[in-house]
């Protein structure tokens, strides 16, 4: 299996970026930022530079499930991980986090574009991890302390009883202690949803992720999507492409009032996996 990683980072000015129509406007991609003397460090509620990292990764030849599992095929689970982190330039500081609105603050997204006769990417699962003890909220291992078992044996089921689909997850650990739970002390962390977009046409993945996160976690954030690809390949040039698309929300007028400074990159400079789908036999012939 081959795992193909996609990086990249950038700067970006955001103009009136707290009303329902924002400009995007790109300073730098992966050098080092050139930005204007005339720019200033923040003016509130008209402009700010942020610098995005952005990281995809995954499986670029999966195995295609042929037909329904209660038929005798064996369902394939794969893993897609994305990075997403914010910082500001040296020189251009200001209180990014506190400017966010508390409910929707970011919504990332997973494009899954099919061409041709590509399988069908059908999402299984999705997390979004966090390393432990966060800043103020109690891992789920410090609350379930009292709870696990003491041999490594059933600490290992228990981990793989949490999504009973994906057989390879067989560590507690693995799980455990890196998912960020969608609630904690019944206040809303963050949730999953799906919809068709507009301008693709194809099936989008997003976590919507509220500031709370990022004020107990820090600004560098990580998702898993466990996809199986269903159907068949009909040629060789048949692709799903994966698109990394962040966004981020200051405007409190409109829950989709999104900034988003990926829409200011050309198509090849997106970061995005294009994964070929493969039955077993195609695959092991390459």
């Amino acid at each position: 299996m081959t795992t193909r990683i996609k990086r990249k980072v950038f700067d970006f000015l955001a103009k009136n970026y707290t009303s329902k129509y924002p400009g995007v406007q790109l300073l730098s991609v992966n050098p080092a930022p050139v930005i204007g003397k005339e720019v200033y460090p923040a003016l509130k509620g008209e402009e700010f530079i942020q610098r995005w990292y952005l990281s995809l990764q995954g499986e670029d030849h999966p195995i295609v499930t042929a037909g329904a599992k209660e038929n005798g095929a064996e369902q394939r689970i794969f893993r897609y991980d994305w990075a997403f982190g914010i910082t500001v330039v040296n020189g251009y500081y200001w209180d990014w986090v506190d400017a966010l609105c508390d409910e929707g603050a970011l919504a990332i997204h997973l494009v899954l574009e099919p061409t041709g006769g590509a399988p069908d990417p059908i999402p299984v699962s999705a997390t979004l991890s966090a390393l432990h003890p966060s800043r103020n909220t109690k891992s789920v291992w410090e609350r379930a302390w009292p709870k696990i078992p003491k041999t490594a044996a059933e600490m290992a089921k228990m981990g793989a009883s949490a999504f009973p689909a994906l057989d390879y997850v067989s560590s507690g650990l693995m799980l455990g202690s890196n998912v960020l739970e969608s609630y904690a002390e019944d206040q809303k962390n963050w949730f999953l949803y799906q919809f068709l977009d507009e301008q693709r046409r194809c099936p989008v993945i997003e976590w919507r992720i509220n500031k709370k996160v990022l004020k107990e976690y820090g600004p560098l954030l990580r998702g898993t999507l466990f996809l199986d690809f269903c159907g068949s390949s009909e040629s060789n040039t048949d692709r799903v492409r994966i698109l990394l698309r962040p966004q981020i929300r200051y405007c409190p007028e409109g829950d989709l009032c999104y900034i988003i400074p990926t829409n200011a990159l050309a198509e090849d400079q997106l970061v995005s996996i294009d994964v070929h789908p493969k039955k077993e036999k195609e695959r092991s012939v390459q």
